[in-house]
């Protein structure tokens, strides 16, 4: 176990806590939580404890299960805030996108036909609708042997929405998209 490890290497050093603390620039109270097993260094700190304890870092993580659990668990995390974030600006976008639209085409009428609008309306739905699935999803997710609802609250907003998760929500949000799809092919193509 990583703990273990840290405290015996400190040990056969004869480095107190205090003195490992000092030279990585942290506090004596995180090098105890570490031997301890109460918490685990980060990467960046993993590595300059490496260097200080003249250690592999294969040699400190190939016994400690639950750190490596962590580490890949943390970067699951990463991936998933990195992914809400893309979602959160693409809806942010396709919403204001939708808002200049139909400001133009209130304000500014000659700016914009008929036709152009409601075409441009029609693109910015569909993609509006294929990130508000995304974010629904990652609102809600999956959860193993679980029985899923059909209808669920809007994860934005106030009232309710389908569940992507369930099988006929899954349906239900390819027809829609289909649906307004199928409402673009004419206007192109006009």
């Amino acid at each position: 176990m990583l703990a273990t490890i840290l405290k015996e290497r400190r040990l056969a050093l004869n480095l107190t806590q205090q003195a490992v603390a000092d030279q990585l620039h942290t506090t004596r109270q995180t090098i105890s939580n570490w031997e301890t097993g109460n918490n685990y260094p980060d990467v960046p700190m993993l590595i300059a404890i490496s260097e200080l304890y003249s250690l592999t870092i294969d040699d400190m993580l190939k016994a400690d299960d639950d750190y490596v659990q962590q580490v890949s668990d943390d970067y699951q995390l990463i991936k998933q805030i990195k992914q809400s974030h893309v979602v959160d600006w693409g809806l942010g976008l396709s919403l204001g996108t939708l808002l200049v639209i139909l400001i133009v085409h209130a304000f500014f009428p000659a700016v914009l036909t008929e036709s152009m609008s409601g075409l441009l309306t029609l693109s910015v739905a569909v993609v509006l609708i294929g990130f508000s699935y995304f974010k629904t999803r990652q609102f809600y997710p999956i959860i193993p042997h679980a029985k899923q609802p059909l209808i669920i609250p809007k994860p934005i907003g106030v009232g309710l929405t389908i569940n992507p998760n369930h099988p006929l929500g899954k349906v239900i949000w390819v027809l829609i998209i289909l649906f307004l799809v199928g409402g673009l092919i004419p206007m192109i193509f006009k």
